[in-house]
């Protein structure tokens, strides 16, 4: 049976990145979804970039709200160039921008419903 989830109200979670990082992802819904791509488009036309790296930079912005080390929440768990990396939005689009590892993975886990499904919301079952 398939289940699927009807959310009212915005859902944001600690989702595993790796085996000691985890990243707090907010659920991006389809209506919002399409409104960054229509966003990204524009943007694109009117300076000539690539509307893929505008989607993905919009898409960091509104559903990465932090990360950080699982066992250790004062670390912020990533490291680039063997230093640690705090969360701020200027480094979330860095990482959207050229992280391939990281932009599939919020790209992945910002839409994925089944993964903020839980006991005390709507669901929609189907045989």
């Amino acid at each position: 049976m398939a289940k699927l989830g009807v959310f009212t109200g915005e859902k944001s979670k600690w989702i595993q990145f790796d085996a000691d990082t985890e990243v707090r992802i907010r659920l991006i819904g389809k209506k919002e979804l399409r409104e960054i791509v229509n966003k990204a488009e524009k943007a694109a036309r009117k300076t000539g970039a690539n509307s893929q790296d505008i989607v993905d930079r919009k898409i960091g912005r509104a559903s990465v709200l932090g990360w950080r080390k699982i066992k250790d929440h004062d670390h912020p768990g990533l490291i680039v160039g063997d230093q640690p990396l705090q969360f701020t939005p200027e480094n979330v689009d860095m990482l959207m921008d050229l992280s391939i590892d990281f932009t599939r993975f919020v790209n992945q886990n910002c839409s994925e419903e089944k993964e903020f499904i839980d006991e005390d919301e709507t669901e929609i079952k189907n045989a």
